[in-house]
């Protein structure tokens, strides 16, 4: 799938629960409209958005440090990526927040990490903030490029396994899956994408 229309695709379906929420019958109750998320949708979210914050900061350092162009290239495509992932997800969590109430990318300060995330409530672990951090003190080379890709190779597989797993609980909530489906097969590309930067790179 063209990476225009993948995306285009993901912010179309970030305000669909709250129109399914507008158009839901007067005897629904509230919140449990025909969008409403089980355990399994909110853990799959909350899992989602903290891997995919991960790689949206690690991508932000990556774009400005990356020598090599295919990974800087790849870097600016994550965060665009993992920036529309977080709207709609946070949509989907949260059917009052709007693309205008969720964060734009995070301008980072003196070499740290933002303070706010794209999705809000969302925070990254100690692992993940090590991660950043290390990319962040690291010297722009041929050793940052290699660090910064198995990173992202290590983060997608995750990530992979996340919407696997997700998938393989066979969701009821139709629009859920779509998005989860959607992301798997983007991972999968960027999957073959980073390996076959690292067969460049050697």
């Amino acid at each position: 799938m063209d990476r225009r229309t993948m995306l285009a695709s993901l912010a179309t379906l970030a305000a669909t629960p709250v129109l399914a929420q507008t158009a839901a019958s007067g005897t629904a109750a509230a919140g449990r409209g025909p969008m409403a998320m089980g355990e399994a949708d909110l853990q799959h979210v909350e899992q989602t958005l903290k891997l995919g914050l991960v790689a949206l900061e690690t991508s932000r350092v990556g774009q400005q440090k990356a020598g090599n162009a295919d990974l800087k290239r790849f870097a600016a495509f994550e965060i665009d990526e993992q920036t529309t992932l977080a709207e709609v997800l946070t949509s989907m969590r949260e059917p009052s927040t709007t693309a205008s109430t969720v964060a734009a990318p995070n301008a980072t300060a003196g070499g740290q990490p933002a303070s706010t995330a794209p999705a809000p409530g969302v925070a990254m672990d100690a692992q993940g903030r090590e991660m950043v951090q290390k990319l962040q003190s690291a010297q722009a080379g041929p050793a940052f490029d290699r660090e910064y890709l198995a990173g992202q190779v290590q983060g997608h597989q995750a990530l992979l396994q996340t919407q696997e797993r997700y998938l393989q609980t066979k969701p009821r909530n139709r629009e859920h899956m779509i998005v989860a489906l959607l992301a798997q097969a983007r991972i999968r590309e960027h999957l073959s994408l980073l390996q076959d930067i690292q067969s460049k790179l050697g």
